[in-house]
């Protein structure tokens, strides 16, 4: 890794909102301009409920992230670099994430997850994403969860045909196995592409749950 880059973390609230589709809407996703479209909203949405992910707009998915963080409906921790925001995490407490109900995924309403983060390209292999996540863990615990989880891609000849088209950064968008170890994540299961990597708070650590 080259030399750390330095970020602020905050809360994306409705008064740096704007910074944030900045962000979404340049640098973001220079690299990979497909994924534009996103909005970040991805993982708060069900196709049962809310329609086919693959035909919804932009547009429409940029007026759900804006009416979600006006009504307080969603987490999302931006962080600030040399005064822009050069990244972001979305980290909720996980029955929020309707995404991993289709996936299958049961959610206990104790267990947050990490879902996914984004880095501006010219910056990423600097720290910016392990400062994140630290953020979003003492954020989901301060909401009171007793586990973090999130689920990480480590065998990509696992992964879907169409998943084998993306390249290596956008296959570590839920963020690297190595940075959640080292911040003390524990695997508890590998199924198929995916690992699932856990962090009890200290409190349920200490309890032996």
């Amino acid at each position: 890794m080259m030399n750390e880059f330095p970020v602020d973390c905050r809360p994306l609230t409705v008064e740096n909102l704007d910074d944030l589709l900045n962000f979404m809407e340049t640098d973001a996703f220079s690299d990979n301009p497909r994924w534009r479209g996103c909005y970040c909203v991805f993982h708060y949405l069900s196709d049962e409920r809310d329609g086919d992910w693959t035909i919804r707009s932009c547009s429409d998915n940029r007026t759900a992230l804006t009416r979600m963080v006006e009504d307080k409906r969603g987490h999302w921790i931006v962080a600030y670099g040399e005064g822009r925001i050069v990244g972001w995490v979305n980290a909720d407490i996980g029955t929020r994430l309707k995404r991993y109900d289709e996936w299958g995924v049961r959610v206990d309403p104790a267990t947050g997850i990490v879902a996914c983060f984004v880095v501006d390209p010219r910056l990423r292999l600097r720290g910016i994403a392990r400062q994140l996540l630290n953020a979003a863990v003492e954020a989901l615990w301060a909401s009171g969860v007793k586990n973090v989880d999130a689920y990480v891609t480590t065998d990509p000849k696992a992964l879907s045909e169409s998943e084998k088209e993306l390249g290596p950064d956008q296959l570590a968008h839920h963020g690297p196995l190595a940075m959640y170890l080292k911040v003390g994540f524990e695997v508890i299961e590998q199924k198929g592409a995916m690992s699932h990597v856990r962090l009890k708070t200290p409190a349920n650590r200490d309890s032996g749950e």
